[in-house]
């Protein structure tokens, strides 16, 4: 085992050591070395210390009151009378410098303790003593801003661990090169195998299943799991010269024993802790200790000394507690409904509902389903609480369904079905990196309740688009689609399409920061040919060009249910308008149309001005940073004072200047349905003002009118006013 120095404060003789390190890495092992080699005067007495002439090596975990009563009750022989320990504790007090106090175990303490070790810390007590104090990470950070020096405990590394297996398997390269291989694999996934490696017996472990399995690992974790017990209880069997059989499922033959062990486990869990008290084992079979499942430690005080018990990992004490809920549900002493709605089991427990998710599918289909199920239910709950709740019910029930596939495909759609099934939500906000986005599409298959999905920011790409495809093709519910910022490229567009063409509920879909191109945007021009309920569509950002506009204008030529089409940020040019243009000529539904921050320029305002002389249904019309000059707007007006039908026109940021707001005066002064105007940023001045107050006078249509960002002065808002 090994102490890594991490840094220390600018200080010459460092007061305070934390040394911090993972459960199982040796912390307290290190602790004793510290104490014997001391006592031992060996030459190995870590020279980061100071020379001291008094060790005390403390538990904190049984520390009840204070320092002095645990010295008292740790260190100090059962008959040593009073005077005896107060000389010994005045010694204490007067030589601190020559005295090194090792609290092991700072994450075990009480809560109401912390303040007495805080106090050790910040040299409130005993100021001038040296302290040597061990802990986990996550308690550590805590603390570290009062200690001099940090050190950490590696124990048995992934190096060693490399060792370990090429030694193993020296003869048989080949696995040692396969295990290397998945425990590489494993790394970038940030599963199990890398964490079991750091204890000597999981390797040997994971090479004896490597051998066993012929280089290939369970793939799921249970099974991974449920193998390496299988392999301890036959090393078990063997010592003991059982004859029980190689065929014997060995599980089962110890079933009793297992209970027990996991109903230690997860009480202990539950409590926060990773060990319990030799006293928990009264009336349990000593078999559990002959196992080799647990390492023991010693606890307690001197009057009353005990042992404590923990697990070879903390996934093997979530695998044993897994266990024993499974035998709860199976013998009637809990149900699915009591376990999902147990809020610890998605949080500080996930682990442990995930062992027993896959050991309940290798033991009962039909209760799997029923767990399912009632994953289900709570996540319709309508006394959840917080939204993203549902997100995380939702992953948990997915990592569930993932746990039991070594069952089978079968089961895995019979779980999948259930959920879809009894999952009664209407709206779900699932954006950001949700990480099931293609189980998520097997149930909208089945599902009937779902109205509205937004899966903004997913990646789905490839594989997810072609499953989202083949949900939409079935799904008769889902009536709004958010698939904003995805990645979704032309491809993709095409299996969307796809499904677009028979799909007869879909009413909003929002395509809007993908990648879909001029090609993906003929692919969904086919779709909307044909398509019969989609009416919104928002490609904006998609970089689609005038090719893509001119593949949508056809399709709106013969489209009847499409009424708003998002262009925003597509680069299409006075080409596309024109061919936006003749589509809105003899389109009878399109009622907005937004062409935002594009490059039509004036060619392309004269463009739409033509349509909008005949067009009877567009009412909104965006083309806000267009380049839209002066010349544009005076199209643009001719327009107006013709058309019939357009309430909102955008034309932010297009510098018309005086000269165009003066033409669109003229038209406001004749329009009767135009209700808003966006004006700002057109370097519009006092003039322009004038002529637009002229046209307010007598128009009796107009209710808002943007005029923000401009060179109005204050003549200008006097016309106005």
């Amino acid at each position: 085992m090994t102490a890594i120095f991490r840094g220390h404060k600018d200080c010459a003789k460092p007061r305070t050591v934390l040394i911090e390190g993972d459960p199982g890495m040796g912390k307290t092992t290190y602790c004793q070395k510290l104490a014997y080699d001391w006592a031992m005067k060996r030459e190995e007495w870590d020279k980061s210390f100071p020379e001291i002439d008094v060790l005390l090596l403390l538990r904190c975990r049984d520390i009840k009151t204070d320092i002095w009563e645990a010295i008292d009750d740790q260190i100090l022989p059962l008959d040593i009378d009073e005077e005896d320990k107060e000389w010994f504790f005045k010694f204490i007090r007067e030589n601190q410098s020559k005295v090194l106090l090792v609290l092991d175990g700072l994450d075990e303490v009480d809560s109401s303790k912390v303040d007495m070790y805080n106090d050790l810390l910040e040299s409130k007590m005993l100021p001038n003593c040296h302290i040597v104090i061990t802990s986990r990470h996550e308690t550590g950070k805590s603390v570290r801003r009062y200690c001099d020096t940090l050190w950490e405990i590696v124990g048995f590394t992934l190096q060693d661990a490399k060792s370990y297996i090429l030694k193993y398997f020296k003869g048989m390269e080949h696995l040692a090169k396969e295990l290397l291989k998945q425990l590489a694999l494993d790394m970038r996934k940030e599963g199990d195998l890398q964490e079991l490696t750091r204890n000597p017996l999981n390797t040997a472990l994971l090479c004896i299943l490597c051998e066993d399995f012929k280089g290939v690992l369970p793939p799921e974790r249970t099974q991974l799991y449920t193998e390496m017990v299988r392999c301890v209880l036959l090393r078990y069997e063997k010592r003991n010269r059982s004859s029980t059989g190689s065929d014997a499922d060995l599980l089962e033959i110890y079933k009793d024993e297992l209970v027990q062990l996991g109903c230690m486990a997860l009480q202990s869990l539950r409590k926060g802790e990773l060990f319990f008290d030799e006293n928990e084992f009264k009336g349990i079979s000593s078999n559990l200790i002959k196992f080799g499942f647990l390492s023991i430690q010693s606890g307690g005080s001197k009057r009353k000394p005990s042992l404590r018990f923990g697990f070879l990992h903390k996934t093997f004490q979530e695998f044993f507690a897994g266990f024993y809920l499974v035998y709860q549900i199976l013998d009637g002493d809990t149900d699915c409904k009591s376990v999902v709605s147990d809020v610890r089991n998605m949080h500080e427990l996930k682990q442990v509902f995930m062992f027993m998710s896959g050991i309940l599918s290798a033991t009962s289909e039909e209760m799997t389903v029923s767990l399912v199920k009632s994953i289900a239910e709570l996540a319709s709950s309508s006394n959840m609480g917080m939204e993203n709740d549902k997100e995380e019910i939702l992953e948990l029930a997915f990592d569930c369904i993932l746990e039991c596939k070594c069952h089978g495909e079968n089961l895995q759609s019979k779980l999948l079905q259930a959920f879809g099934q009894n999952f009664l939500i209407k709206d779900l906000d699932l954006n950001y990196r949700f990480n099931h986005v293609n189980l998520f599409c097997e149930i909208l298959k089945v599902n009937t309740c779902l109205t509205t999905l937004n899966l903004t920011d997913n990646t789905i790409v490839n594989a997810d688009a072609e499953f989202l495809s083949e949900a939409l093709k079935v799904n008769t519910c889902l009536t709004t689609l958010n698939l904003t910022d995805n990645n979704i490229d032309n491809a993709d567009a095409e299996f969307l399409s796809e499904a677009l063409k028979v799909n007869t509920c879909l009413t909003t879909l929002n395509l809007g920061r993908n990648e879909i191109g001029t090609a993906g945007a003929e692919f969904l021009s086919e779709a909307l040919k044909v398509n019969t309920c989609l009416t919104t569509l928002n490609l904006g950002r998609n970089e689609i060009g005038t090719a893509g506009a001119e593949f949508l204008s056809e399709a709106l030529k013969v489209n009847t249910c499409l009424t708003t089409l998002h262009l925003v940020r597509n680069e299409i040019d006075a080409a596309g308008a024109e061919c936006l243009s003749e589509a809105l000529k003899v389109n009878t539904c399109l009622t907005t149309l937004n062409l935002g921050h594009n490059e039509i320029g004036t060619a392309g305002a004269e463009f739409l001005s033509e349509a909008l002389k005949v067009n009877t249904c567009l009412t909104t019309l965006h083309l806000k940073w267009n380049g839209i000059d002066a010349a544009g707007a005076e199209c643009l007006s001719e327009a107006l004072k013709v058309n019939t039908c357009l309430t909102t026109l955008n034309l932010g940021h297009n510098e018309i200047g005086t000269a165009g707001a003066e033409f669109l005066s003229e038209a406001l002064k004749v329009n009767t349905c135009l209700t808003t105007l966006d004006l700002e940023w057109n370097k519009i001045d006092a003039a322009g003002a004038e002529s637009l107050s002229e046209a307010l006078k007598v128009n009796t249509c107009l209710t808002t009118l943007h005029l923000e960002w401009n060179e109005i002065d204050a003549a200008g808002a006097e016309f106005l006013s």
